[in-house]
């Protein structure tokens, strides 16, 4: 419904404008009395200053009386006689003016194409304009209350300027639409000031109170429509005149007051757009129009109210744009530059005017009297160059200093931020450096950066504020939620959101109330958001200018810049935690070779920085010592501690040699997973773990006859070594917090390995007679081994803890010539 009274309102405003534009064209040619005339016999305020009408000095509001003697009713009356006297000719009027009855004779002339153009043609042009303006911003925000009082009153003035025309000429009876308009447009005016530019919490609280002001223009235009076109109506007339400077009053004082007194930055900023349209806009309209309706001039000067309009399309203009442009990004470059061009063109000529005075009088008091004319152009071309230049520089920098406006140089911000990047080694001194040259550029009064991390669900805010002229600048750190409902917003658009697209868009309703607040509570205007990876990693907050200004475009783009500079400084530093992390886990158990692989290979076990969790097939290998404890008896702490050392520093190099991770350590015993972390794709790799499992046993066998060699010239009791080895699915990743983690496997395979590690201590078979070593295998393992190695059937077993038996077998040692491995 209300699209569709929209919709109406602009075809009733199309084709009143369509038939008024047909009747003023017929016009052209027409013979016509040198001034123009209302239905009441009024001259009208409209016309050309070469009319002859004007010449003679016929404004509002002259009365025409009679034209050659004869008495005049209606307008017809006048164009008859019009019609019948040659186009140049003379006609005699008796012309009412206040309290005097005045005889003048004014020629006729011919309508003409730039009469059409300069009364018609500009009050057409400009009622287009307004109603360009009212349906643009009621298309980017519609069906808001702000829309809808601002369309009514550029629906209202559009209207008053396409029937102008109508009322002062052709009469085809539009003047009741001409004074509707001119009551509703008020109306409007007074609706729109309770939204905007800040919404008046009177109303909000009453709704009613928002019809108001068309029930005053409805009391008003009741009695005027009424009473037209009688002389009683023109109280009521008068009485719609001062509703209509009295709602231009309270819209001006309504927009002075969100500008001193703001509810929101916006509500300033919008203020300060509407106090500068209205100051380019009122005074001429103004002036003319009192001048008009008293019957006044300016200075001797007659005004015309067709081109009293012109300057007036700024205020709409201006409203218009500060509803629209909720971002306002480029408003103060606007008004700067208008005022700048203005001030430092009367400075730069009061200056260069007292610099010429100076000069010539300096001149002709001096010894160069006599040639003071040849000499003054060369002294005052110097004085500009080595005085004003210098000085004018020296003041305009002081200015952009003092009120936080100094230009920056965007290549050597960016420049400064990229060289920190190129050599960032911790993220945080780089954060800092670039918030502290955003600040220290920009004017901002806070800056900050939100990081979260999705590995360990946790944020942090790191926000740099204080005065440098008062504070020492400092980097706050403090946690954010991480489902703070800012970044979840920032993260969703995946583009700049500034506290207005939250404030006034309708795409982002929702989350209004919640994230308004987050706003306010960060000091924060924009934000931006922070990638790494493709993934989301926080964002960029950005607080208010110090100058109070609002962000250029070429701040903006300064600022999508540095979001991407840190975006990369993020992503940088998180790779760096996740090599820090991987090397961490595997550097120590692998060898460098593997590691590096690992590294390169990240994107297949890696998540959020840390190993996922996955099931994959592996080969486990448990190792204990039997007869250790008498060892450490004999020996003191200190020794057995090296002794100890050298013993686990050799299986791990031994793992590692074969390709395993070394999980764990536990008194003597290790744990070695062979498979992991890279999951294993093929059955191929699967059989390849398990061969590396059992030639990592053998190897050890004989780091045990060595240790055992080296025991005996010792003193020292000779050790056994137990290996349990099983192949089978388990789950691996990583245990542990963000500064605590260790990788391992988890999985019936595992305690199955661990199992037959310790399976029957004293078992007895003829190899390990004369071997310090036994090692257990399960079926699993064997399947994939092949005829590779020698090995015993031990039989079915009972592992404590399971409750079904396997089949273990004891590996005595490689074949001497093993044949191709048969696998599946």
């Amino acid at each position: 419904m209300s699209r569709l009274c929209f919709a109406g309102l602009v075809a009733v405003n199309v084709a009143i404008g369509v038939i008024c534009t047909i009747d003023s064209v017929q016009w052209l040619g027409k013979p016509f009395p040198g001034f123009l005339l209302n239905e009441r016999m009024f001259v009208n305020g409209m016309g050309r200053y070469s009319w002859t009408g004007s010449l003679e000095g016929l404004n509002f509001p002259d009365k025409i009386l009679t034209a050659n003697g004869a008495p005049l009713a209606t307008p017809e009356d006048l164009q008859r006689i019009v019609r019948q006297t040659p186009v140049g000719e003379p006609i005699d009027y008796t012309v009412e003016r206040g309290d005097l009855i005045l005889e003048l004779s004014v020629p006729t002339m011919r309508f003409s194409a730039a009469d059409l153009g300069s009364v018609f043609g500009i009050l057409g042009l400009l009622g287009v304009v307004y109603l360009v303006i009212g349906v643009v911003v009621f298309t980017i925000k519609p069906d808001t209350a702000v829309s809808w009082s601002f369309f009514l009153l550029c629906f209202a003035v559009s209207t008053f300027s396409l029937t102008a025309f109508d009322i002062a000429a052709t009469h085809r009876g539009f003047v009741r639409w001409y004074l509707l308009v001119l009551a509703l447009g008020p109306a409007a005016g007074l609706h729109l000031v309770m939204h905007f530019p800040r919404p008046w919490e009177y109303s909000r609280r009453h709704p009613g109170v928002q019809l108001a002001p068309y029930l005053v223009a409805a009391a008003l235009i009741v009695p005027l429509e009424w009473h037209y076109p009688a002389t009683r109506f023109l109280l009521f007339y008068r009485l719609i005149f001062l509703y209509l400077i009295t709602a231009s009053v309270i819209f001006v004082l309504g927009s002075l007051a969100a500008y001193l007194r703001p509810s929101s930055h916006i509500a300033r900023q919008r203020s300060k757009v509407v106090l500068f349209g209205a100051a380019l806009a009122f005074p001429i309209p103004a002036l003319g129009l009192l001048a008009s309706f008293s019957g006044a001039s300016l200075g001797g000067f007659q005004v015309h109210n067709n081109f009293v309009g012109i300057p007036f399309t700024l205020f709409p203009a201006a409203i218009g744009y500060a509803i629209a442009r909720h971002n306002l990004f480029d408003v103060d470059v606007y008004i700067k530059r208008t005022l700048g061009y203005v001030l430092m063109t009367s400075v730069v000529g009061l200056a260069y005017f007292a610099i010429q005075t100076a000069t010539s009088g300096i001149l002709s008091r001096t010894v160069f009297s006599g040639q003071a004319e040849s000499v003054y152009p060369i002294v005052f071309a110097l004085a500009v160059v080595f005085f004003f230049n210098p000085v004018n520089r020296r003041v305009q920098e002081a200015v952009e200093q003092l009120f936080f406006r100094k230009p920056y140089d965007y290549r050597t911000t960016v420049g400064s931020i990229s060289e920190a990047l190129g050599g960032v080694a911790e993220l945080e001194p780089f954060l800092e450096g670039v918030l502290r040259t955003i600040r220290s550029e920009l004017f901002i009064e806070r800056a900050g950066v939100i990081l979260v991390d999705d590995r360990t669900r946790q944020g942090r805010a790191l926000f740099l504020d204080g005065d440098e002229a008062r504070v020492q600048d400092r980097l706050k750190t403090r946690p954010v939620a991480f489902d703070d409902p800012l970044l979840a917003l920032v993260a969703r658009e995946r583009k700049l959101i500034s506290r207005y697209d939250v404030a006034e868009d309708p795409h982002f309703a929702p989350e209004r109330a919640a994230c308004g607040e987050r706003f306010n509570e960060l000091g924060a205007t924009l934000a931006f958001p922070l990638f790494a990876s493709g993934e989301f990693a926080g964002m960029l907050a950005i607080g208010h200018k110090k100058s109070g200004h609002f962000y250029s475009r070429e701040d903006i783009d300064l600022l999508t810049t540095v979001a991407t500079m840190t975006s990369s400084a993020v992503e940088q530093a998180r790779e760096k935690g996740q090599r820090t992390t991987l090397m961490q886990l595997f550097a120590k158990h692998v060898s460098p070779q593997v590691a590096e692989s690992l590294w390169e290979q990240r994107e297949q076990f890696l998540d959020g920085g840390r190993p996922r969790s996955q099931k994959i097939t592996a080969t486990i290998l448990f190792t204990d010592l039997q007869g250790f404890s008498g060892v450490s008896e004999q020996l003191d702490p200190e020794t057995l501690m090296e002794w100890l050392n050298t013993y686990m520093d050799g299986i791990t190099r031994v793992v590692m040699q074969h390709e395993g991770v070394v999980d764990d350590y536990f008194g003597d015993g290790v744990k070695a997973n062979f498979g992991v972390p890279v999951p294993r794709t093929s059955e191929e790799q699967v059989r390849e773990d398990a061969i590396h499992a059992v030639e990592c046993a053998l190897e050890l066998e004989r780091e045990m006859v060595r240790l055992n060699g080296s025991m005996k010239e010792r003193g020292l009791p000779t050790l056994r070594m137990r290996i349990g080895i099983f192949t089978g699915p388990v789950l691996a990743g990583s245990l542990g917090s963000a500064d605590r983690m260790k990788y391992t496997t988890l999985g019936d395979a595992v305690n199955t390995a661990a199992r037959l590690e310790s399976y029957d201590r004293d078992l007895a078979l003829a190899h390990l007679a004369t071997s310090p070593c036994r090692i257990l295998i399960g079926d699993s393992t064997l399947r994939h081994l092949g005829d590779r190695f020698e090995t015993q059937r031990v039989g079915e077993v009972t592992l404590k803890g399971k409750t079904e038996r396997i089949v273990a077998h004891c590996v005595l040692g490689r074949r001497s010539a093993p044949r191709e491995i048969q696998t599946g």
